[in-house]
Order: C-alpha cells, then structure tokens, then sequence
C-alpha cells in the first residue's frame, strides 16, 4: 500500500509532541514550500518564507484574460488519486470538475506525416498511409484498449508494450517496492532504470512509422530519451492508489483555475501569522555546522540572515546558478545532474469558441500534430459532463483515456470568446519555440493550428494570447524534472537527503515528478524530518 496522506499528518503530530518550537526558513513559495509552511505553522512553529517571484505558486500559474476567460501555463490537470492535493484543496474550500483529457474526445483530430484525421477515423484515414509491420497492426487491434473504444484503439501501440512489463513488475513485491522506492534497489529494478522510453518501446515497434505514429500522437516522441521506470512508476502508483481509495480513473480540474489553490494557501498562512517575502531572492546558501545561513537579495539590498532550520523548495536548475556551501558531494552531484524537462505553452484567447460548433462539435480533450505545437487543447470549462452507467473503464497508460463520458454545452459557443491552448509542447519543440520572441511564437503556433482549424487565421479571430518557455523563465529555468536513464538509481536517495538542518523538498525530491501531489508529498517528508531533529 502507497501511505496516504493523513497517516503522514498523524506520525507528524505524533513526532512533534512536546518538543522546542523552532524557527524555521522555507525557501520558496510553491506548493511545497507554502504546505510545509502551513503544516510548521499549525503545530506552533515560527515560520517565514522567502519568494523570488513577485508571485506565489511557482509552477501552479493560471493566466488570466480581460474578457474573464483563463488557462494554465502551467498545472492544469490533476488524478483522482491524487489525495495530498485533494486534502488541501478541500482546506481550500475548492471545487473540481471532469477535465476532458486528450484522448477522451472522439470528435478531436490528429495530423501525422500530412495527413489530416479524425480521432473516430483513424483506421481509414490515417493508418493507410503508413508502412506498419503485421505484428504492430495486430497490436492495434488485440491490445488491452477494447474495439468499443475505437477512436483510442490506436494507442495500443503504447499500452500494449507497457503492460507486459507493468504485469513483470508488480507480481515481484521487491521489484514492485523498489520501483516505488519503499524499498532497496532490486538488479530488476536496475536495470529497467538503464533503459529509454524510446529503447524499449523499439523492442515491440520495429518500424519508423510506428515510432513515429505513437510518438506523435501521444506526444511523447519528445521523451524517448527518458528512462522508462518513470512511465512505469507513475502508471503502478496510479492503480495501486486508485485501488486503496476505492475510487474510480479520472482527471479533474480546479474550477476557477489552478492558483486559487496557492492563494488559498496563503490566505490560510495569513491566519497563522506566517511572514511571507515575495520578490526575496535566494543569491548562497551557506549550510555551516550550527546554523545556515542565507544571503537574500531585495531589489538592489543584499543581506545575509542566519536560521537553525531550512526547507529549501527551489528546483535543483536553480540552485545550481546560485552559491551553495556546505553540501555534500553526492548532494552536489544530484544538483549537477538531475535532469529538467523543457515545456512551453502557447495561450490563444479567441473571440468564439468555433471548435464547439458545427463541423468540429468538440467539446474538451486535446488534438495532436507533429508539428511544432504538437498538441492543442480545448478548454473543458464549457461543458457539462455526465458519467455513462453502461461503459466499462479502460485501464491506461499515463492517465491517456478515462472511463467514458458524455459531454454537453452549456452556452452557445458563438456567444462566448475561449481560450485554445495552441500549444503544448516538451522537449526539443519547447526549445524551439522558446527561444523565439513571444509575437513569433504566436505566429508559429498559429500557423501550425490553422492546419486543423483555419478558423484561427481569420481576422479578429485571436483577441489576445499568452505564453510561456519555462526553460527560460528566471525562477524555474525548467518544467519539472523528469529522470533519465540511471538518474533513478544514482540521484533520487541523494535528491531527499537532508543536509544536516538543511532539508529538500519539491516535485523533484520526489517520485511524482512534474505533479503537485509530488511536492506536497516531499515537503511532509522534510516536515517529519525537520520535527524529528
């Protein structure tokens, strides 16, 4: 069993009963920053965070429109699974709907090597003009994905290999607790971390096209040189945690946007007296043997400012430009090398919303290119969903397809302007689109769109847009860590590790990587240590 949240809060408790009340440093104010915070502060600790950004919530950034509408460049969906973050979004007095994730949509398109199709045509449209081997066509067909789910069936492609190596893993509980790191390292477990989502996946798709079709489609051609024990962690994790909560697959989305959850927290901390520093930047990090000691640039003003505790939440690609004393070396090593997934996204705030109107009639979910936008989102927040009583769930690979749902308006589409995330991309296509100026990012990212919808192109038709490299964004310069091959193995134990009264937390410091469950669940891990000492 994956421990759930609430035990984690009792053993806290439980811990810091009857010892000293300590001042305690959080280096900034993201999720994890601000739920250590939040846990400190109610147990009686003397709290301060220290923010770079002019803004609360790190990676949760919802961009808000004039015309009221908004979008997320950054968390946008969360499983059900998903406990910690449940927990304090109910903290929060927040509410969730269905989100329509990017293959649940029939009616959605995808646009692979020139050819324009239907997500409910593929097999007519799309598969003719391919050369696929007769074993990946029966894969397609016989795969876990049933028939009755045909505008998915494609996807077999991925789950197929996928689900003979999650079956391996989780009928072995050494490789099984290994891989969730409850427990030590397994040779299995060792040697799956040394091999790429792309290396793998070559085994079972001997094919160029094959490759290509999946890796297009789902977007992940931008990943094959990520290690595979991350897929598989995430999709174990998933159903192990859907089966102790006895709840059903499914992805939501904060309704109103995702960062009234930080700013619920803080309006939290504000009750707790919690001193919160926005625009303090962190320049050095000196952990000596007594105390650490933090030099703090406001502004123009620098200051040095000693503490006897620290959570440090920044990302590993930060504190790697900024001094570090007094680490170890194997901890300097996981900074060093830890790796960062690119990501970029690309708001387009649209008069109408022409995609839910006729020819289109799509309503949420996600299509997907190979071009350099990749994947375009269409917003969920126009419709109503409704769960069907007679459709089976399908079990997936990264949250792709969710138990099957009907979906209806609630407004007119013409009467109401959208926002389309015209891309949303990862890797080398983030880079790229990042290291171009936003007004030509737009273009690109338009022009690319307008192969589906030419609607996009029309005068008038965008209003305003938003955009986002995180690459090159000055408090985060990367997404979210995403480990490749032998990171697993060399870097996550090191990654945790406290540093004396220096203790680490953040979606990188844990096994969630790029969720927030990930970074509430690492900041109780630095909690619990902290009280502990």
């Amino acid at each position: 069993m994956i421990e759930q949240i609430q035990p984690k809060l009792d053993r806290i408790k439980k811990i810091d009963h009857g010892r000293p009340r300590k001042k305690v440093a959080i280096i900034g104010a993201g999720m994890a920053g601000l739920v250590a915070a939040y846990e400190l502060a109610i147990l009686g600790h003397e709290v301060i965070i220290y923010e770079a950004n002019d803004r609360i919530g790190g990676r949760a950034y919802t961009y808000r429109f004039n015309d009221g509408q908004y979008h997320e460049l950054g968390a946008m969906r969360f499983p059900k699974e998903h406990d910690h973050l449940r927990y304090y979004a109910a903290k929060c007095g927040l509410s969730f709907r269905t989100f329509i994730n990017h293959h649940d949509e029939p009616d959605s398109f995808y646009f692979i090597k020139g050819t324009l199709s239907e997500k409910s045509s593929w097999n007519t449209k799309l598969i003719p003009e391919l050369d696929l081997t007769e074993f990946e066509e029966w894969m397609i067909h016989n795969g876990p994905i049933p028939s009755t789910a045909k505008h998915s069936q494609v996807l077999n492609l991925l789950v197929y290999p996928f689900e003979i190596l999650i079956h391996e893993i989780s009928s072995n509980p050494y490789d099984r607790n290994a891989i969730l790191g409850i427990g030590p390292l397994t040779e299995r477990i060792r040697e799956i971390d040394k091999i790429s989502l792309g290396d793998y996946l070559k085994v079972y798709l001997t094919s160029s096209d094959a490759l290509e079709l999946i890796g297009g489609i789902t977007g992940l051609e931008a990943w094959w040189d990520k290690a595979v024990s991350w897929f598989i962690r995430e999709e174990i994790a998933a159903a192990e945690r859907l089966k102790d909560q006895k709840i059903e697959k499914g992805i939501d989305e904060i309704i109103g946007g995702t960062d009234l959850l930080p700013n619920g927290m803080l309006n939290l901390l504000s009750k707790l007296n919690v001193e919160i520093n926005v625009e303090h930047e962190i320049f050095s990090i000196n952990n000596q043997r007594e105390q650490i000691q933090l030099g703090i640039k406001n502004k123009s003003k620098k200051n040095l400012k000693d503490f006897d505790h620290v959570i440090c939440t920044l990302p590993f690609s930060i504190l790697r430009t900024i001094s570090c004393a007094g680490f170890g070396k194997r901890k300097m090593s996981a900074i060093r090398n830890l790796n960062y997934c690119s990501m970029a996204k690309v708001l387009l705030n649209t008069k109408t919303r022409f995609w839910e109107a006729e020819p289109y009639n799509i309503k949420g979910g996600a299509s997907q290119t190979d071009l350099i936008n990749r994947q375009i989102y269409y917003p969920s927040n126009n419709t109503e969903t409704i769960q069907s009583k007679n459709e089976s769930g399908l079990k997936s690979i990264l949250g792709i397809i969710q138990k099957f749902k009907k979906t209806e308006l609630l407004d007119n589409p013409k009467e109401r302007s959208g926002v389309l995330v015209g891309s949303y991309v990862w890797g080398m296509d983030a880079r790229r689109l990042g290291a171009i100026n936003p007004n030509e990012r737009v273009a690109t990212v338009k022009e690319a769109v307008s192969k589906i919808h030419p609607e996009i192109l029309e005068d008038g038709m965008v209003k305003d847009h938003a955009s986002i490299s995180w690459d090159n964004n000055k408090f985060s310069k990367g997404a979210f860590c995403q480990m490749k091959p032998g990171d697993f193995s060399k870097y996550y134990q090191d990654a945790i590790s406290p540093e004396g009264n220096l203790f680490f937390a953040g979606e990188h410091c844990s096994l969630d990587n790029g969720w927030i469950q990930g970074a509430i669940a690492s900041s109780l891990k630095a909690v619990e240590e902290l009280v502990s000492h």
